[in-house]
C-alpha cells in the first residue's frame, strides 16, 4: 500500500467505521460489535486495492458476512456444547453407565484406528452433519469418490467394532477370455 493508500484507508476508518459499527450493533451482541468492526476492516485492509469507492456499501457487504461467519460459528459451538451435554447426561444416567463408557472407548478408539482420510469423510457426515457433497467440497474431490471413501470407512469401522461378525467378501469372480463375467 502506498502512503496515499495509508490515508484513504485511514479515512475510510475515521469516516465508516461508526457507520459499519452501526449496522454490526443491530445484529451482533454488544461484546461481538468491535471484533465484527476490525474483521471487517482487516478483510478490506488486505484488499484496498479493490474495494470500490466510496467503500461504505463494500465494507456493510463485508461486514453482513462476518456477522453471517460469526452465527454460524456460534450456532456451532452451541450445538457442540448440546451435544457434549446429552452425551454425558446420558452416561451419568444410565444404569449401565460403565457399559455405555466402555462401548463409548471401543468405538472412539475404532475411529482412531481408521485411515485418516476415511475417519474424516465419517466425521465430517456423522459430527459436523455435512452432506455427502459438501462433505466432498471440503476435502476436495468428486462426490463419487466421496462416497467410496465414507462406504470403505464403515466398512472398516464395522470389522473393528465387530470382530466376531466378519463381512464375508464377494466370491471372486476371474477374467475370462471375453472379458469379465
Amino acid at each position: 500500500m502506498s502512503t496515499s493508500d495509508d490515508a484513504e484507508f485511514s479515512e475510510a476508518w475515521r469516516r465508516d467505521g461508526p457507520r459499519v459499527a452501526a449496522y454490526v450493533r443491530r445484529h451482533v451482541p454488544p461484546d461481538d460489535v468491535q471484533d465484527v468492526v476490525a474483521e471487517t476492516f482487516v478483510q478490506a485492509w488486505r484488499r484496498w486495492d479493490d474495494v470500490p469507492r466510496p467503500p461504505i456499501a463494500w465494507l456493510i457487504a463485508a461486514a453482513r458476512r462476518v456477522v453471517g461467519n460469526s452465527r454460524r460459528s456460534t450456532r456451532r459451538r452451541t450445538a457442540l456444547h448440546d451435544r457434549l451435554r446429552l452425551l454425558d447426561a446420558a452416561a451419568r444416567t444410565g444404569e449401565d453407565a460403565g457399559l455405555l463408557a466402555t462401548d463409548r472407548m471401543a468405538a472412539l478408539e475404532a475411529l482412531a484406528a481408521l485411515p485418516d482420510d476415511q475417519r474424516e469423510a465419517l466425521l465430517l457426515v456423522a459430527w459436523d452433519g455435512l452432506t455427502p457433497d459438501a462433505a466432498a467440497d471440503v476435502l476436495g474431490i468428486r462426490p463419487g469418490t466421496f462416497r467410496v471413501r465414507a462406504h470403505r470407512a464403515r466398512a472398516a469401522l464395522h470389522d473393528l467394532t465387530s470382530p466376531a461378525e466378519p463381512r464375508t467378501a464377494r466370491p471372486h469372480r476371474p477374467l475370462t477370455e471375453g472379458g469379465l463375467r
